[in-house]
């Protein structure tokens, strides 16, 4: 019986022990368990932080990759640029080498000009000097332009004279044409023209030129109709044309020339000439009416001479500050008398066959019959028709049509058929 008793007593002491024990380890573990949820949610904290910095790793990833997309995008276009420079160099290189291609090409013409113009001042200082024998065998009228006999004038003048004691009461065509012999002219036009005056007298002795060069003389001679008349037989002049070097051609020939080179003043250092008077001017109908006033106030021209490729009709038919005694005009002379055009588009000159005017003997005949005045004759070459006006014609002059013109020309009259021709769409019918 003490055994047991023994026993339990025993057990009474160790069971409190044991569990007190147990109790700790329960302690332990309970707090062990605390400290393991604590870790377990600083891991859960940890780890959704962790997702939320990889989260932003990942945004930050996307955004360089969209910057280096952009960057690549940049660095392409920088090459492209790159590349359009290169290209814009090369052109410009190329282009640099063309312009000192053309500054040698330049510097060249610069020195062959150089050395015609020494050229040209050693010929004009062997000219002052006087022709030799035989240069003056090679200046034949025949064979080269505008050589003149010292006492042309005064030949001209006897030959007037004549006219004067010996002609009809009235001139015919035939009679015209038997007169004509060139000595500025291109052609006859000048015998044709002293023939004229011999008949109806002058009265001012004042012609205008329209349209003018040199370019056809080997001499720097002006052929002009005016020429004649201002050289040899005392005439006032003016001369418009459009080129400033012709321009200056002429005044240079006229300056020289023994019978004008006195009609010059100095002023302000600067010479001019006031006789004839040249002005550089393109003539259109809009100032044809003012340049002949500010040249000259005269109303009633003896001579007016018109030579504008496919401007002259325009001229003419705007033209009312004077009525001149005589004008002068080019006409197309393949139209013969069968078409009444005119070519108004200066562009189309020449382009189908060497024209001698732009407009057709019938075109002119009808305007200028208008403004009263008288077919009186073509040139022997039919280049240039003669118009008087018909209160001077009246009586002294055989009137004249466009058909009998070509006619009674000894040459025209007897070309082929094949040289006549029907007028494009470039010619316009009036």
């Amino acid at each position: 019986m003490f055994k047991p008793i023994q026993r339990f007593v025993r057990w009474g002491k160790v069971v409190p022990t044991l569990i007190e024990q147990q109790r700790v380890l329960i302690d332990t573990q309970t707090a062990q368990t605390e400290q393991l949820n604590h870790i377990t949610a600083s891991l859960h904290a940890h780890d959704i932080e962790q997702n939320k910095q990889t989260e932003q790793l990942f945004h930050i990833g996307a955004f360089l990759e969209a910057q280096d997309m952009e960057l690549n995008k940049q660095t392409e276009q920088l090459l492209h640029i790159g590349a359009f420079l290169e290209a814009q160099r090369l052109e410009l290189n190329k282009q640099t080498e063309q312009l000192l291609h053309i500054g040698a090409l330049l510097e060249a013409q610069r020195l062959e000009l150089a050395q015609l113009e020494s050229h040209l001042k050693s010929m004009e200082e062997r000219w002052d000097q006087g022709f030799s024998v035989g240069q003056l065998a090679m200046l034949t009228p025949r064979l080269r332009r505008n050589f003149l006999p010292s006492d042309d004038a005064a030949m001209q003048k006897h030959i007037m004279a004549m006219w004067r004691a010996g002609s009809a009461s009235t001139i015919t065509y035939k009679d015209l044409l038997e007169s004509g012999f060139r000595v500025f002219s291109q052609n006859d036009e000048d015998g044709v023209l002293l023939r004229i005056f011999s008949h109806i007298g002058q009265t001012n002795q004042y012609v205008v030129e329209i349209g003018s060069n040199c370019s056809d003389s080997d001499l720097g001679i002006p052929e002009n109709l005016s020429t004649n008349l201002i050289v040899n037989h005392g005439w006032h002049g003016t001369i418009f044309e459009i080129d400033q070097t012709e321009c200056d051609r002429i005044r240079y020939f006229f300056a020289r020339d023994y019978a004008t080179k006195h009609f010059h003043l100095t002023k302000n250092g600067q010479h001019s000439y006031f006789s004839p008077l040249i002005i550089q001017l393109a003539i259109s109908p809009e100032n044809i009416d003012q340049a002949l006033r500010d040249a000259h106030d005269e109303p009633e021209p003896d001579l007016m001479v018109i030579d504008i490729d496919s401007g002259d009709y325009s001229v003419v038919r705007s033209m009312s500050a004077v009525r001149p005694r005589v004008i002068v005009v080019e006409f197309e002379k393949r139209f013969r008398d069968r078409h009444s055009v005119v070519q108004f588009d200066r562009a189309q000159f020449s382009k189908r066959w060497p024209q001698s005017g732009a407009a057709s003997l019938p075109a002119w005949e009808k305007l200028l019959t208008s403004r009263g005045y008288t077919l009186c004759a073509i040139g022997t070459c039919g280049f240039n028709a003669f118009f008087i006006r018909s209160d001077i014609a009246a009586d002294k002059f055989a009137p004249l049509t466009s058909g009998a013109a070509f006619d009674a020309h000894p040459i025209l009259s007897k070309v082929s058929e094949d040289f006549w021709v029907s007028p494009d769409e470039t010619w316009q019918p009036v």
